[in-house]
């Protein structure tokens, strides 16, 4: 029994050390799930391929003893069945086409012949701008639908993989990347650390993170009963209801600098004359408060 438990402790020690890279501590989880998706390029379809799980068969435990940090995506079913109509109702919105998007680009390098990931690529919009601008995309969504249509708009020149932003990205090695852009993708996170983690990981020394998130102040009510400096749930009032996370600039910068980034720029996008011409009613309003916020952050080389 005791040379049993040995074996035991020394596998979980294997597993743990080779799958999380773990210094000076070593935290034993009763399960561990890598799940990964290829793109057949045959087919242009999505596969998932499932590794087994190594401590639940050691220690026969079951999904329901399941001690995992990793995050359940909150809004895949709204996407889901947004998926059909996203492009026309969300992505073509002023909002979205003379806000947000031109705000973000705006800081994206050259991305000719390099190594993108597009991380909650969505229905392939920034996929499809990074592949017109020469880069080689790889791209992530947690949607199902969603996948599917940005599979379809890049007509096989990108590769896809089904990945839920709140868990280890297991489809990619370190320093694979010499970017990430990640378009309104964040907000449905609650826990930053774990995917800027991760994205440091996955970018060489060097490399740009590009990403777009709901402004801090665009929601908070200063004279209502809100707290400012809690990470918040609420919800989109769209059809169907989408969740999100608010949250303050602290949550947003921290995260980012405890993984190891810098702050290269930041930009509180103002609407363009494109939007004044879709949504007059609003363009007084959006140029004065903020909306959105973007941002690039560089991997430290040390």
């Amino acid at each position: 029994m005791c040379v049993r438990l040995i074996y035991i402790q020394v596998c979980l020690f294997d597993l743990a050390t080779s799958t999380h890279g773990l210094c000076g501590t070593i935290r034993i989880t009763q399960r561990i799930e890598i799940a990964c998706n290829r793109l057949n390029p045959a087919q242009n379809q999505v596969i998932p391929d499932i590794v087994p799980d190594p401590i639940s068969i050691l220690l026969n435990t079951s999904k329901e003893t399941n001690m995992t940090t990793e995050e359940e995506p909150i809004a895949k079913d709204a996407y889901d069945k947004l998926a059909d109509t996203y492009a026309q109702d969300v992505e073509n919105s002023a909002y979205n086409a003379h806000l947000e998007f031109p705000g973000t680009t705006a800081l994206i390098p050259d991305v000719d012949g390099k190594q993108i990931l597009d991380a909650g690529c969505g229905n392939g919009r920034y996929t499809e701008w990074l592949l017109d601008h020469g880069g080689e995309v790889v791209a992530i969504d947690v949607s199902t639908e969603m996948l599917t249509r940005a599979t379809e708009r890049s007509d096989g020149q990108a590769e896809f993989h089904q990945a839920n932003l709140g868990a280890p990205l297991d489809f990619a090695t370190a320093d694979e990347f010499d970017g990430i852009v990640s378009g309104l993708a964040l907000d449905y996170v609650q826990n930053w650390h774990q995917p800027f983690t991760e994205f440091a990981r996955l970018l060489k020394p060097g490399g740009f993170f590009v990403f777009s998130v709901i402004h801090p102040l665009d929601e908070y009510n200063i004279d209502g009963d809100m707290n400012y400096f809690e990470i918040e749930q609420k919800t989109k009032d769209w059809e169907p209801p989408v969740p999100y996370y608010r949250r303050p600039f602290s949550a947003v910068l921290s995260p980012l600098l405890e993984a190891g980034f810098r702050i290269d720029a930041i930009t509180e996008p103002q609407p363009t004359d494109a939007f004044k011409e879709q949504r007059p009613e609003r363009f007084e309003k959006e140029s004065k408060q903020p909306v959105f916020l973007c941002l690039r952050a560089v991997r430290r080389e040390s």
